[in-house]
Order: C-alpha cells, then sequence, then structure tokens
C-alpha cells in the first residue's frame, strides 16, 4: 500500500497539472490569436470543416471509434508510480511520459512494471528536461525519446538501457518523432529565424539523409506555441498551432501536404486541436466544444464521448487520448471512483450500466496505481 507522503505528492501532482494544462490552453488561445494562420495551396486533397455549418452536439460511443477496450491496471509499488502526461500503447507496452525532470516509466501490456527509460541528469544518455515525445519500436525493441529542447533524439532499448543519440543539424524545440516501417526516422520540430530545417529524416544507423527547410510562415517568434502529432493513421501528421492547418509530411517527396483545416469567422482566435483518425478529424475547440469531421462525407457535428464498455462514462478526448492507433485514457483510481459515483447518478444511467460500474467501482483501491483503458482504433 502506498504512503501517505506518496498518495498526498500525487495529489498535489495533479491539481498542478491541471493548472499547468490550463495555462498552456490559455497561452495558446492568446498567442495563435497573433500568429499568421496561413495555409499553403495543397497539392493533395484538403479537408475544410467550415465551423459556422457544424452541427448539433451527438453522443459518440467509444465502440464506433474502437474495436474493443480493455482496462490495465498498473503495477502497485512505490518505483512504478508517476505523475501522468502522456502514454503510449503499442501491441507489447505501455509508455508513461511525465511532466518536468521525471523519467520515463515503462509497464507491458498486463501492466506489470519494466523499468525506467534511461535516468533524469545532464549526463550521456540522460535527459533533464521534459520529454516531449515519444516512440516504442516493438519490433527492434527500443525506445526513442525526445527531451523538448536540445538537439537530440535519445535512443534506448526497452530495458531502459542507452543505446545512441541522432543529432539535428540544429537546436530542436518541441520535437515529434515518426517511425516509418523501412527503419526511417522522421523529426519535426518548432523551427525559429536561423534554424536549416524544420523536417530532418535518420535512417536506421542514425545518419542524417534528407532535410526540409521551414517554411516563413512557420517560423516561430516565441516558445509560446506547440506541435501535435498522433501516429493514428500510416500517415505523419502534425500541427504547428502558429499555422492553423493540419499536414502529413510526404517522406518521398520531402514536402508538406496540407490536409485539414477549419474555416472560422475572422474575428474568431480560439485555440484549436486537430487529431487525426483512421476515418475522422476531431477538432477541440477551446471555449466551443469538440467537432467531428467525416473524411469522406466532409460532414461535421459537436461530439462527447462515452465509454460504452465501460458503463457509458463520459470520457476525455484530446491529442493525449488519442496516439498510436490506440484510445487510451490513463486515469487515477480515486478520479475514477468519483466518475462512477457521479454516473450512477445521473437520470439515464441504465441498469445495464449500473451493474456494470458497481461491479467495477467493487474492486477499485484509492491508493493503488492508475489504471488504463485502452482500446485500439478501427
Amino acid at each position: 500500500m502506498r504512503s501517505k507522503q506518496i498518495v498526498g505528492d500525487r495529489q498535489a501532482s495533479r491539481r498542478a497539472t491541471t493548472l499547468l494544462l490550463a495555462v498552456g490552453f490559455m497561452t495558446l488561445t492568446a498567442s495563435t490569436g497573433t500568429m499568421e494562420a496561413a495555409v499553403p495551396q495543397p497539392t493533395g486533397k484538403l479537408t475544410v470543416c467550415n465551423f459556422s455549418k457544424v452541427g448539433k452536439e451527438v453522443t459518440v460511443p467509444l465502440s464506433s471509434l474502437v474495436s474493443s477496450c480493455t482496462l490495465v491496471r498498473l503495477e502497485n509499488n512505490d518505483e512504478a508510480l508517476f505523475k501522468p502526461w502522456y502514454t503510449t500503447v503499442t501491441n507489447k507496452y505501455i509508455g508513461v511520459r511525465q511532466q518536468g525532470s521525471q523519467p520515463y516509466k515503462l509497464f507491458d501490456r498486463s501492466g506489470k512494471f519494466l523499468c525506467n527509460v534511461g535516468a533524469v541528469g545532464n549526463g550521456p544518455g540522460e535527459y533533464a528536461i521534459t520529454v516531449y515525445d515519444d516512440l516504442i519500436d516493438d519490433v527492434n525493441e527500443r525506445v526513442y525519446l525526445a527531451p523538448m529542447t536540445g538537439s537530440s533524439i535519445l535512443v534506448y532499448d526497452t530495458k531502459g538501457k542507452f543505446q545512441k543519440k541522432l543529432e539535428a543539424p540544429n537546436g530542436l524545440h518541441k520535437p515529434k518523432i515518426h517511425l516509418s516501417t523501412n527503419g526511417i526516422l522522421t523529426v519535426t520540430h518548432m523551427p525559429f529565424q536561423g534554424d536549416k530545417a524544420m523536417v530532418m529524416q535518420f535512417d536506421a544507423n542514425g545518419k542524417l539523409i534528407k532535410q526540409l527547410a521551414p517554411k516563413k510562415h512557420l517560423l516561430a517568434s516565441n516558445f509560446d506555441g506547440e506541435i501535435f502529432n498522433t501516429r493514428n493513421t500510416q500517415a505523419f501528421d502534425f500541427q504547428h498551432t502558429g499555422c492553423d492547418t493540419l499536414f502529413h509530411y510526404d517522406a518521398k517527396a520531402n514536402a508538406l501536404r496540407p490536409v485539414f483545416t477549419m474555416k472560422v469567422k475572422e474575428d474568431m482566435t480560439n485555440f484549436k486541436q486537430y487529431i487525426e483518425l483512421p476515418r475522422h478529424y476531431a477538432t477541440y475547440v477551446f471555449g466551443k466544444g469538440l467537432v467531428l469531421t467525416n473524411k469522406q462525407s466532409g460532414n461535421s457535428t459537436y461530439f462527447k464521448l462515452v465509454n460504452d464498455f465501460y458503463g457509458n462514462l463520459s470520457t476525455p478526448f484530446s491529442v493525449m487520448h488519442l496516439r498510436n492507433g490506440y484510445y487510451v485514457s490513463n486515469v487515477e483510481p480515486g478520479q475514477l471512483i468519483t466518475a462512477i459515483e457521479n454516473r450512477l447518478k445521473e437520470s439515464d444511467c441504465t441498469a445495464k450500466d449500473k451493474q456494470t460500474l458497481t461491479k467495477l467501482l467493487g474492486t477499485l483501491d484509492e491508493d493503488s496505481n492508475n489504471l488504463v483503458f485502452i482500446g485500439k482504433l478501427k
């Protein structure tokens, strides 16, 4: 059982994380209002969501997006505890990226804690700053970590041992990474004036083989912006918040392809976060809600997501929860207990929902480690 100090630290961490995310969203809202929302001329299919024509809110069951949903209980010991930020799931592993100077945690898919990947510090293979992106290669048993700033992508094995680093031709600012089936690692980041490259390709040996110079409208003037990516399809998708567009990086042509944007009124400066799914684009519009756009029809509607595998619990939806081809919700047991208790009080909670939730509630211990809802996107 965890000590009271550990529980208190995690509760304080949760409050700090919530505040940090809120401040981050407000900063992004303010900064993107002054950035140029330029969209390059499309060279492929560009889907445009007209915000003024978005339909009324509908309830979307999680089962319409994923083929199944399992609940994994992470091993409960002091070494396995963490301050959750982003969670990456593969066929074999669960990786947890933390905020601040905290180690990356690796579990297997049953929830067994395996190791810390690397260590916090300034030595070889160590990182002294928040890891901004991570990637787990099941085939070659490798873990790639991209620190928020610096000039390197760090590579480890799945036992947590440092293997090598990939050196960028200039500094990296909030880098995002993508691994192709041929072993090519692609890195993009938020470029500043003077940076030689916005996108870089490295071969399987770590040699820089290709780079793409940044476009003028994608240059950042400060560190307030963000790069978002999901890796939910075969494409390397990413959004630079300085440009109101979701891009694919065409590795063969070494070019950016705009694939999605939202058309809004000129006076609307709300921060928008784009999420690519296999059959949809989703947009989180700060202060407005979630919008789902069908790739085939182009129709868009507001929506809220419920987990119909587990009693139709209201469930979160953001780039934190839809990554790497999975829906992932990493939740503290106390938070889940509260969510279940609230759901049981709702008038539309059916007898079947109550049975499912009451059974789950009886298995939860507020002092245990986190639980992870995992659904494979279809």
